[in-house]
């Protein structure tokens, strides 16, 4: 088949060159690459370099990293003291409650809601008693009172009153002057109870008299000082 005569669409000029293709061959050869640079730490050393034990050695500490780290010792320090202290603290709170109100209870959250309850209801029976001691304490002073005028009154009464001294007893005996309780019935009861009278003294202060009787006793232990007392009270009233 003859293409002669036959125009082709696209012009083709006489003086354009043809430029060769690269051969496939020249794809067997890879490219070259831009060297390599290794990483280095901050102390200039090779990161890459694995040493001869098969581990990376570790870069020396700085001034910073070794006072960073000191700093973290002293927190973790501190904060063990700080644990043990709460530890002791609850363990001492715990022994001050009732086990009823620890019954169940585990956390430390729940002793203290246990603790403030406790508080509340201990503060509540405290300012419950410290009423009812104001009222007893109101009621006292009154009855005081009635008592105060109760011994003026009495007062006015004779009594006797037996005392112990060195080898003996005293008598004292406190009379008004209206009624002037008769001395001499007390030295004859006395005399009777084989007692040995060594003085008598007889005072007037203010409306009264006071007479003050001491005597000697052979044997001392055997005396009854109450019974004395209660056999001249029983000789006065019954005069």
């Amino acid at each position: 088949m003859e293409l002669e005569g036959v125009d082709s669409p696209f012009p083709f000029d006489q003086v354009d060159e043809l430029f060769p293709l690269p051969s496939l061959s020249s794809f067997d050869h890879p490219l070259p690459h831009p060297p390599f640079i290794s990483p280095k730490d901050k102390n200039d050393n090779d990161l890459t370099q694995i040493p001869k034990n098969g581990r990376r050695r570790k870069s020396p500490d700085t001034p910073d990293d070794i006072e960073h780290k000191k700093k973290k010792i002293i927190h973790r320090d501190v904060e063990r003291q700080r644990r043990q202290e709460m530890s002791t603290l609850n363990a001492a709170l715990r022994s001050l409650l009732p086990l009823e109100n620890l019954k169940g209870k585990r956390s430390i959250c729940d002793h203290m809601q246990e603790t403030v309850k406790y508080i509340q209801n201990m503060q509540a029976k405290i300012q419950m008693l410290t009423n009812k001691r104001d009222e007893l304490k109101s009621l006292f002073k009154d009855d005081s009172n009635t008592r105060t005028v109760e011994t003026l009154q009495s007062s006015k009464k004779d009594f006797v009153v037996v005392k112990p001294r060195l080898g003996g007893f005293q008598v004292v005996v406190d009379t008004a002057t209206q009624h002037s309780f008769p001395l001499s019935m007390i030295l004859k009861s006395l005399l009777t109870q084989n007692l040995d009278i060594i003085s008598c003294i007889t005072t007037k202060i203010n409306s009264r008299y006071l007479h003050t009787i001491e005597f000697e006793a052979v044997n001392v232990g055997t005396i009854d000082t109450s019974e004395i007392e209660h056999k001249l009270t029983n000789l006065k009233y019954s005069s």
